[in-house]
């Protein structure tokens, strides 16, 4: 992936421990806080989902404050969790493990995710909570471009629950289909589903799936109240803006994609909303307005590279 990783055995812990590479935390909480708020949110919910055993992966890999020899958690046993200077002593008063926790949550992360200032948005889709996510490692990166010289790309949307974006973020976006982590059917075949249309999407974005015949709101951006800067609620729906392959490979049925190749398709874009909230369900990214606006966001941000 994009950042280091480091092995669950006690030893490798440790070492990541103590020789500094974690000590990172207290900057990553001053300079990225949004983007600490949300995986602290992502984390709590795959740990709170009932599908926990299969989605939480990576488990954290916590020293024992008390005891530097063995890990802290357990993924068979449940223990209330969670060990900065002002911040450390404040969480060392709720639990000695919170600080190592949330220096976990953070180090553990090997996707790039910002936090996107306003004059970098896509207002249309109607929320604060937009990040950059470039959750492909550089290998998959360089397969994806050479795929996009010879066969082009475009933009498309892929929706689903908040609790799988924990493993999304360490483990990348993988074809589900057929597989332990699979939540919904494929009836379209084995692949990553997609959708150009935002309302599809937006309907795989809560844990039971597609939406009975149910549209989403358009919803008007003056009528929504001021968001915090940060998350205020433990309901959350998100959706990802991906860039994928348009190759022969990819399978379009109707307003619904499937593509069997994970390397052709990449995130570009993260929204999250809360209490219920979406975007626009009328978003077309195949519309050469929306089309314009996505690329005015994203070409000086990935691809001045």
């Amino acid at each position: 992936m994009l950042k280091p990783a480091v092995c669950t055995r006690e030893l490798c812990v440790f070492s990541f421990y103590t020789l500094g590479v974690m000590s990172g935390a207290a900057e990553e909480v001053a300079t990225g806080a949004e983007v600490v708020d949300l995986l602290v949110a992502m984390c709590r919910a795959a740990l709170e989902s009932p599908r926990k055993s299969i989605i939480f992966e990576p488990y954290p890999s916590v020293v024992d404050p008390n005891d530097p020899k063995t890990l802290a958690f357990n993924p068979k046993v449940t223990t209330v969790a969670g060990s900065y200077l002002e911040i450390k002593k404040q969480m060392d008063k709720l639990d000695p493990l919170a600080h190592p926790l949330l220096q976990w949550i953070i180090s553990s992360n090997r996707s790039h995710i910002v936090k996107l200032p306003l004059s970098r948005q896509l207002k249309f889709m109607h929320t604060s909570h937009q990040f950059l996510l470039l959750s492909s490692p550089p290998a998959k990166e360089a397969r994806f471009r050479t795929a996009k010289k010879l066969y082009g790309s475009t933009f498309a949307f892929h929706g689903s629950h908040i609790e799988n974006w924990h493993s999304v973020l360490r483990n990348g976006l993988v074809n589900a289909s057929y597989t332990k982590l699979q939540l919904h059917g494929a009836a379209y075949g084995k692949g990553i589903y997609l959708s150009p249309i935002s309302s599809i999407s937006f309907g795989y974005s809560g844990r039971n799936g597609p939406l009975s015949g149910r549209q989403w709101p358009a919803l008007a951006l003056s009528s929504r109240p001021i968001q915090s800067r940060f998350l205020q609620s433990r309901n959350l729906n998100c959706i990802a803006l991906c860039e994928v392959i348009t190759s022969k490979d990819l399978q379009k049925h109707g307003n619904i994609w499937v593509c069997p190749v994970s390397d052709h398709v990449c995130t570009r874009f993260f929204f999250v909303y809360e209490d219920g909230q979406v975007g626009d369900a009328n978003i077309n990214t195949q519309e050469p307005k929306v089309q314009k606006e996505i690329m005015r966001v994203i070409g000086t941000q990935i691809y001045s590279s």
